[in-house]
Order: C-alpha cells, then sequence, then structure tokens
C-alpha cells in the first residue's frame, strides 16, 4: 500500500473528498500489488538524478537497466491550488484538489470500460510547477472560449481529454478547444472507482 505521511484519514481533506481520497488509495493499492504479484517488486522507473522525488525508496540504488524502486507516497493535504484560484477569481472543485493533492506519484496508466486511460498525478515539487502552469493556460483558453470550466486529468488512447467539470465535479471527455461532449461518471471517485492499473509504464501511455 502506498507510503503515507500521515494517517489514512487524512484531517485536512474536506469531508466531501473524503470519497476521492479512498478511491486514490484503493487504485495504488491494487498497483503495488499487481506489480509485487507480476514481477516479485515494487514498481520499477527510470533512475533520473534531476528529476528525484520522495517515491523514490531512500534504500535503492539503480539497477542494471537504471531503473529504481518506487511507490505512491502519501502527501500532506493543503490547497496546492490556492494561487491559480486568486489568478482565475474561481475556486477549483474539492476533488480537483483531492485528486493532485493527496499523493506524490508517477502517473498510472489504467484500464477502463470504455479503453486505456493515461492518468496524471505529480511526482515532485517541479512537475507541480509545470502541471499549474498547464492548468493555468488550460483554463483561461477555457474561459476566453466562453466555455464551461474544466480540470484535466487525463487522457484516452484516443486521445480525447479527461476532466472535471469545476461546477458539478462529473468526469467528461472533450476534445482540446471544445466543450465537454460526454459524462463518464457523476463524481471523480465512481471514475477511479472503475479503473484497473496496468504496469505499463506511464511514459508511454501519456
Amino acid at each position: 500500500m502506498p507510503t503515507k505521511q500521515q494517517s489514512t484519514k487524512n484531517q485536512a481533506t474536506p469531508n466531501a473528498s473524503e470519497p476521492t481520497l479512498k478511491a486514490l488509495q484503493n487504485l495504488f493499492e491494487q498497483f503495488i500489488t499487481l506489480s509485487e504479484e507480476v514481477n516479485n517488486s515494487l514498481p520499477l522507473i527510470a533512475w533520473d538524478e534531476e528529476w528525484r522525488s520522495e517515491c523514490v525508496l531512500a534504500d535503492t540504488s539503480p539497477d542494471e537497466q537504471g531503473n529504481v524502486k518506487w511507490r505512491p507516497v502519501e502527501r500532506p493535504y493543503t490547497n496546492l491550488f490556492s494561487s491559480l484560484e486568486n489568478a482565475l477569481e474561481f475556486k477549483f472543485h474539492p476533488d480537483i484538489i483531492c485528486f493532485y493533492n493527496s499523493f506524490w506519484s508517477d502517473g498510472l496508466i489504467a484500464s477502463h470500460p470504455r479503453g486505456e486511460v493515461s492518468l496524471i498525478q505529480i511526482w515532485n515539487p517541479q512537475d507541480e510547477e509545470m502541471l499549474k502552469e498547464n492548468l493555468l493556460g488550460h483554463a483561461f483558453a477555457k474561459i476566453k472560449n466562453r466555455l464551461p470550466i474544466t480540470i484535466f486529468i487525463g487522457c484516452t488512447s484516443d486521445n480525447q481529454v479527461v476532466a472535471i467539470d469545476n461546477e458539478s465535479g462529473k468526469i467528461v471527455l472533450e476534445r482540446p478547444g471544445y466543450a465537454a461532449h460526454e459524462t463518464l461518471t457523476n463524481s471523480v471517485a465512481d471514475f477511479i472507482n472503475d479503473l484497473t492499473p496496468t504496469l505499463k509504464p506511464y511514459s508511454e501511455g501519456a
């Protein structure tokens, strides 16, 4: 199961987002279990001296292929998007904050009834800043085009954007530059619970 920096019930997590937190925890637990069953090891990722993360085990060294062991790490709950909210002049849906602010982790490739999904997560503080810049640009584009605000969390194998509707919290599909054209689930937790993790490297599915 993911390494925890605090108790499973993150006391700072808003009650409305607890189902999302639990769904993420369950997904990561399934991911770790799958890796241990298939490879008899924690997940592996290519070691990059310039791209460090708390997820990499402290006592691990690169193997012959240059890979190191890693696992998702639960992080203290804060609103990492407060600066974006000030810039955009609207609040993010609590499930958006919970989705991105609950763990340090590499992204995951998961199977879904609709097909393969690349699920974004945050690996380290540098990754977090890059994500914020991309989200800011995405939100400004929505505002400019007078489209409902959505926040992307991943993409499908046919390059559709998986996003959270900021007003309703529903998971929707959209094409870049267009309004959402389909609702997948009524909540982030329901969407995550529909996912089955794979061991495919995230870099191959993004």
